[in-house]
C-alpha cells in the first residue's frame, strides 16, 4: 500500500529519530512510504492559540501537498486529531470546507490506527518476541487521542504484543502538561503536570517510557533531564523498530 508519510513539526525538530522509524516500520509493514517534502505545519498551534485565519491557510496548504487517494499516516495523535475533528471547522458557511480538505481528513491516520485498522494487522502478526526492545514498559497516552477514539485503544495494541509487559501510569487519563502552546503561557501549571506523570512512571518501576507525541515526549523527558532520570522515552515504532532489529535514525538509515 502506498501512503503519504506526515512528519509533525515537533517531530521533524526534536524527534527525528521517531519519523525515521516510523517510515521504516512502515517500510518493513509492506508499504511505499512517500515523504512530500513541502509539508511544514498542520496548524494546531495556531488554532490552540486563536490564530484560526492563520490555522485554515496552513490546513489548506497542507491539503494540496497531501492531494490525492493516498492515506496520510503521521506518528502523531495531536497532528491526526487537528486534521480529523478541527480542520473543517476553520471554516464556515460563507467559507466553504474545500474537497480537498474533506478529502485529507477522511485519508488521515494515527500510525498505531492505520496498522490496525488499514492494515489489518495485530501485534503478533509483526513480531514474535520484544527481541532488543525493552521487554518492559510504561503506557503515557497522549489525550489527544481521545478525539480519534483511540485513548483505549493504542494501549490494547501495546498489550497484545508477545512477551511484552505495558504497565499503565497511575491516573492515566492526565494531562503530560504539554498543551501545545499551554506549556509556554502556564509553565508553573505544565511542569506541576510533567512532575506528576514523572512521579507515576517512577512509581510504575517501568525502565521505558513509551510515548506516542512528540510534545507529551518533549514534556516529560524535560522533566526526567531536571531529575536527573535515566528512563528513557520511545516511540512505539522506535520500540517495534528494535524489536524487529530494524536501523532507524543513528543506527544507520538513509537519509
Amino acid at each position: 500500500m502506498r501512503i503519504l508519510l506526515f512528519i509533525p513539526c515537533l517531530a521533524d525538530q526534536f524527534a527525528p529519530s521517531a519519523a525515521e522509524a516510523t517510515a521504516v516500520f512502515l517500510e518493513h509493514l509492506g508499504c511505499e512510504v512517500i515523504y512530500p517534502p513541502d509539508q511544514t505545519c498542520c496548524g494546531q498551534a495556531h488554532r490552540n492559540s486563536g490564530a484560526t485565519e492563520t490555522a485554515r491557510r496552513l490546513i489548506l496548504r497542507m491539503a494540496e501537498i497531501f492531494e490525492g487517494e493516498d492515506p496520510i499516516v503521521t506518528p502523531s495523535g495531536s497532528c491526526a486529531a487537528m486534521v480529523r475533528r478541527h480542520a473543517v471547522e476553520l471554516f464556515s458557511s460563507a467559507d466553504p470546507v474545500p474537497d480537498t480538505v474533506r478529502s485529507m481528513v477522511s485519508r488521515t491516520y494515527e500510525l498505531v490506527e492505520f496498522i490496525e485498522n488499514k492494515l489489518g494487522l495485530a501485534p503478533d502478526e509483526i513480531v514474535g518476541d520484544p527481541g532488543a526492545a525493552p521487554p518492559v514498559v510504561a503506557w503515557h497516552p497522549t489525550c489527544h487521542l481521545r478525539e480519534i477514539d483511540r485513548f483505549e485503544a493504542s494501549g490494547r495494541f501495546l498489550d497484545s504484543v508477545p512477551g511484552l509487559e505495558v504497565r499503565r501510569l497511575r491516573q492515566q487519563e492526565q494531562c503530560c502538561g504539554f498543551g501545545g502552546t499551554f506549556a509556554s503561557k502556564f509553565g508553573t501549571i505544565s511542569g506541576a503536570l510533567a512532575e506528576d506523570r514523572c512521579s507515576a512512571l517512577v512509581d510504575s518501576a517501568a525502565p521505558t517510557l513509551i510515548c506516542n507525541d512528540t510534545g507529551c515526549t518533549m514534556n516529560i523527558e524535560g522533566r526526567l533531564s531536571r531529575r536527573d532520570s535515566p528512563i528513557p522515552v520511545l516511540h512505539i515504532s522506535e520500540w517495534f523498530c528494535q524489536a524487529l532489529g530494524l536501523s532507524y535514525g543513528e543506527g544507520g538509515v538513509d537519509q
